[in-house]
């Protein structure tokens, strides 16, 4: 038995390649073309140039100046993402904000309106010689319907059938002065047609000296 397990530990000895062989194989792996051993070095990265590095210089600098604003700056930006997808999720305050926007521009584009004088000074005599003859209701009534017409000289768009004097007056389009004015010359016929209640001189007085002022004004 023991020589049996002697020859089976020579035999297995015997598989495994001796040193000179394993020697020989690593040399010509070496020596192997094929194979790559030695790996070339990373390409060098071409540093930034000059411009980016003071551009991002410069930016850091402005951040580090603004220092606080910061938070004031993204205020205001959430708040304007905050109106836009309001007004994208609500058109009624779509056409709200762009109509207040159209306003401001009109405002600002088109001088201050006012009758032409020499119409004026023709709509004022007509109106006092009714007045003279004490026709109160009528020269009131003259001055409105003629301030009427001048508006839609002025603006024809801004008109509709449906509209009353007081809607007129309360047209956004009209200058401040004018809308006041046109109201309370408007509150007066409205007295003398549907309260049945005749004007009297000094009604007519206030509504001539109110057109005056403002048709006649000097710009």
């Amino acid at each position: 038995m023991a020589g049996a397990s002697g020859t089976a530990a020579d035999t297995a000895y015997a598989r495994f390649p001796t040193d000179s062989a394993v020697a020989d194989a690593h040399r010509q792996l070496l020596t192997d073309k094929s194979i790559q051993f030695d790996l070339p070095p990373p390409p060098q990265q071409a540093p930034p140039p000059q411009w980016l590095l003071d551009l991002l210089h410069t930016i850091g600098s402005l951040v580090k100046a603004l220092g606080p604003l910061w938070t004031a700056l993204l205020v205001i930006i959430a708040l304007v993402l905050l109106a836009m997808l309001f007004s994208a999720l609500f058109p009624p305050a779509r056409r709200y904000i762009a109509g207040l926007i159209y306003r401001r521009s009109s405002a600002a584009a088109e001088p201050e309106w006012r009758p032409e004088a020499d119409a004026a000074r023709s709509l004022l005599e007509a109106a006092d010689a009714l007045a003279a003859d004490g026709r109160y209701d009528e020269a009131v009534h003259l001055i409105l319907f003629r301030s009427i017409e001048d508006i839609g000289r002025w603006r024809g768009e801004l008109l509709r059938p449906s509209l009353t004097s007081r809607d007129i007056a309360a047209l956004s389009a009209l200058p401040a002065q004018a809308g006041a004015i046109f109201g309370r010359i408007a509150a007066a016929v409205e007295r003398s047609l549907f309260a049945r209640r005749p004007l009297a001189r000094a009604d007519w007085e206030a509504a001539r000296r109110d057109y005056a002022e403002f048709a006649l004004k000097p710009v």
